[in-house]
Formats: C-alpha cells, sequence, structure tokens
C-alpha cells in the first residue's frame, strides 16, 4: 500500500465516524428505526479493515498503538446506545444485559451519557487519525516499500 492510499483511507475514516454522531443524535430525537443506520462491527468499516490488514504494519506511528482500542470503544458506544433505543421502543423499560441478566436501566440519563461518551472518544479517534496523517504525509515514499513500515 502506498502513501497516498493510505492517507485517502485516514481521510475518509474521519466523516465516516463523525456521522455515528450524527446517527446518535437521530436516536436520541427518537426517528424511526428505518432513517438510524445500524451499527457495524469496528473490524467491518474501512478503518477497522485497514487496519487489521495493513494498518498495524505502520510501527513508527505511536498513535497506532491505542488506535485499535479506541476505535472499538468508538462503534462499541454507538452499538450500545442503538440496540438500547429500539430495546426501549420494544419493551417497557430499556434494558442492559450484564452477566446475562437483563438489568433496567433509567433511559435518558444511559443514553445522555453513552452519547457524551461517543462524542468524546470519536474526537479522539479523529485527532489521532489526523496525526497520523500528518505522520504518514511526512515519511518518505521509500519507507513504503517495507513489508514493514518502520
Amino acid at each position: 500500500m502506498n502513501k497516498n492510499q493510505i492517507i485517502t483511507i485516514l481521510q475518509k475514516s474521519k466523516p465516516d465516524h463523525i456521522e455515528l454522531i450524527k446517527q446518535a443524535h437521530k436516536l436520541l430525537a427518537n426517528h424511526p428505526q428505518d432513517k438510524i443506520k445500524k451499527p457495524v462491527t469496528c473490524d467491518a468499516c474501512l478503518l477497522g479493515k485497514w487496519h487489521a490488514k495493513e494498518g498495524y504494519k505502520l510501527v513508527n506511528i505511536p498513535q497506532l498503538t491505542n488506535l485499535e482500542a479506541l476505535h472499538k470503544d468508538v462503534h462499541n458506544l454507538y452499538t450500545a446506545l442503538y440496540y438500547t433505543t429500539f430495546d426501549r421502543r420494544t419493551k417497557p423499560r430499556a434494558t442492559v444485559i450484564s452477566a446475562g441478566v437483563e438489568i433496567p436501566v433509567v433511559e435518558k440519563k444511559f443514553r445522555d451519557k453513552k452519547l457524551k461518551q461517543l462524542e468524546k472518544k470519536t474526537v479522539t479517534l479523529v485527532r489521532s487519525l489526523e496525526s497520523i496523517e500528518k505522520k504518514v504525509a511526512n515519511m518518505p515514499e521509500q519507507d513504503f516499500s517495507s513489508p514493514w513500515l518502520c
């Protein structure tokens, strides 16, 4: 993978994840389920696929060390918010499953908390992607000829 391909993936990944915040706001505004994007796992989106296949090889970029966990957190937060929201619409009370037991949650507080966490983690993810993008842009092209980019 060359430098420009990596930069393109990083650039496309930022709005993709910012979109999760927009979708989360729609969830809290009670938009119909068919108008809201279903969550995908972190390894199914463009960034996750790239990181699993090629991104982890950028061993000289320290931000990549935490990227995988941060990226997973963003997807997990959106997923929790999505399913808790639609669980609320099909049951008399929203629940979270913990150790196989359904636990009722105070919906508004729970959803607001998840949204704040999603916003914070997504901003951190986007900033990290911007930092990685700058680092990649400043690397010489020959660094990308090695199977392990060091």
